[in-house]
C-alpha cells in the first residue's frame, strides 16, 4: 500500500476508534434511566457504578500513551478495540450491579487508550491537522449521538442488554480488521510527522502545560457532566408533548449531540487560522451564562441551550490538540496526550459521583450546573495565559503533499 493510502487508512481506523470510545462510554448514561426498575436501586447509586471506569478513562491514559510511544500505536489500538468490546459485552451479560460495575470499569480502562494514542496517530498522519482533528471530533460525537437513540430503542423494543452486547461485538470486529491490516502492512506506526512542525519556543512549554492541565480539568468536569446528566435532564424537563418514552428521550439527546458535533469541524477550521488563546477565551466565555440556567429550563428552551452549551464546549478541542502537538516531539506525543487526558477524563468519574449524590439529595442538577458555570469562568480567565497564534507548519514538500 502506498504511503498516502496508509495515512488514509490510519486516519480511518482512528476515526472509527473515536466513535467506539464515545459510543461505549456513554451507553450507560441512558441505560441507567431504566435500570432502577430492573435492580430496585436508586438512580444516583446506579449512576455511580460508572465512576471508577470513568476515572480510569482518564488516569490510565498516561500509561497507555507511554506504551504507544515505547511499543506500538497500532498495537495499542488493536488492544483498545478488543478490550472495550469485551467490557461492553460483560456489562450486557451482567446479572447484578456488581457485574455492571466490572463491565463499566473494563470499558473505561480500555477506552483510556484511544485519546493519547489515536489522536497522536491522527496528528502524525494528517496534512491539515486542524480540519482532520475537527473531523475526528465529529466521529467521536457520532458515538455520543447514536448511543442514546440506540439504547432507548433497545430498551423499548429489545433489551437493555443488547444495547451493550451489539456495540461490543462491533468494536471487536473492527479490532480484528485492524490487526489484519497491520499484519498486511496496510497500516503502520508513524516514525515522523507527515507535516512537521517548526521548532518551538521551549520557554513556553511549561506555561502551556500548566494552563492546559487546569483548563482540561475544567473541560473534563463540564463535558462529563453534560454527557452523563443530559438524558436525565431531558427525562425531567421535556413534557409529554416532546418525550414520553426512552426512545424519544434518546432521540433528543442524540439530535443535540449530533448537531453539536458540527462545531468540531468549525473549531478545526478556526484552529488552522487563529490562536488557541482566542478560541479558548471566546468559547469558554460563551458557555458561562448558559451553564447557570440550563438545568432550570424545560421543553424547547432546554433543548436550545443544551445544544449551544455542548457546541461551544466542543469548539476548542482541535485547537487544544494542535497546541499539545506543537509543543511535544513525535517520539513523546502519545505520552503528552496521555498526561493531558489524565485530568480531563479522570475528573469525569468524580463528576459522575458528584452528580449522583447531588441528584439523590436535592432531586435536581441545578447546584451541579452552578459549579459547571464557575469552572467555565475559571477556564476563561486561564485561557489568557496561553501563547498567541500558532506558527504555521512549513510548506509541504512535493512528496509529502501526495
Amino acid at each position: 500500500m502506498s504511503a498516502p493510502s496508509a495515512y488514509r487508512a490510519s486516519i480511518a481506523f482512528s476515526n472509527a476508534g473515536h466513535t467506539c470510545t464515545h459510543l461505549c462510554t456513554v451507553l450507560y448514561a441512558t441505560a441507567v434511566l431504566h435500570l432502577p426498575q430492573v435492580f430496585d436501586l436508586p438512580y444516583g447509586e446506579l449512576l455511580s457504578l460508572s465512576s471508577l471506569g470513568l476515572i480510569l478513562f482518564g488516569v490510565a491514559a498516561l500509561p497507555a500513551g507511554w506504551l504507544g510511544d515505547r511499543w506500538s500505536v497500532v498495537g495499542m489500538m488493536v488492544i483498545f478495540f478488543l478490550g472495550i468490546g469485551a467490557g461492553a459485552i460483560v456489562t450486557g451479560f451482567a446479572d447484578g450491579p456488581e457485574m455492571i460495575f466490572v463491565g463499566l470499569t473494563l470499558i473505561g480502562l480500555f477506552a483510556s487508550i484511544y485519546h493519547p494514542v489515536g489522536i497522536a496517530w491522527i496528528v502524525a498522519s494528517a496534512r491539515k491537522r486542524g480540519m482532520s482533528l475537527g473531523i475526528n471530533g465529529v466521529f467521536g460525537n457520532v458515538g455520543n449521538s447514536v448511543a442514546p437513540v440506540f439504547v432507548g430503542a433497545m430498551i423499548d423494543f429489545v433489551s437493555w442488554r443488547a444495547a451493550f452486547i451489539l456495540p461490543g461485538l462491533l468494536a471487536i470486529g473492527i479490532g480484528i480488521a485492524l490487526l489484519a491490516a497491520w499484519r498486511r502492512g496496510w497500516v503502520a506506526d508513524a516514525k515522523s510527522d507527515r507535516a512537521p512542525y517548526p521548532a518551538t519556543d521551549r520557554g513556553a512549554v511549561l506555561r502551556v502545560f500548566i494552563v492546559l492541565t487546569f483548563t482540561m480539568a475544567c473541560t473534563g468536569f463540564v463535558y462529563a457532566g453534560l454527557t452523563n446528566t443530559m438524558p436525565k435532564l431531558f427525562e425531567m424537563g421535556l413534557g409529554p408533548g416532546l418525550a414520553v418514552s426512552y426512545t424519544e428521550i434518546g432521540f433528543y439527546v442524540g439530535i443535540i449531540s449530533g448537531a453539536a458535533s458540527t462545531s468540531s469541524i468549525f473549531g478545526g477550521w478556526l484552529a488552522d487560522r487563529f490562536s488557541a488563546r482566542s478560541i479558548y477565551f471566546v468559547f469558554w466565555g460563551l458557555q458561562v451564562p448558559l451553564l447557570f440556567v440550563v438545568a432550570s429550563l424545560a421543553d424547547l428552551p432546554l433543548l436550545v441551550v443544551a445544544l449551544l452549551v455542548l457546541s461551544f464546549n466542543l469548539s476548542f478541542s482541535a485547537a487544544e490538540n494542535m497546541l499539545i502537538a506543537q509543543y511535544t516531539s513525535p517520539r513523546r506525543r502519545s505520552l503528552a496526550f496521555g498526561a493531558r487526558f489524565v485530568l480531563a477524563l479522570g475528573v469525569a468519574g468524580l463528576t459522575v459521583l458528584l452528580a449522583g449524590w447531588i441528584f439523590d439529595t436535592r432531586g435536581s442538577f441545578e447546584l451541579l450546573y452552578v459549579w459547571f458555570g464557575i469552572a467555565a469562568i475559571a477556564a476563561t480567565a486561564a485561557s489568557a495565559l496561553l501563547p498567541g497564534r500558532l506558527r504555521r507548519p512549513p510548506a509541504l514538500s512535493p512528496a509529502a503533499a501526495d
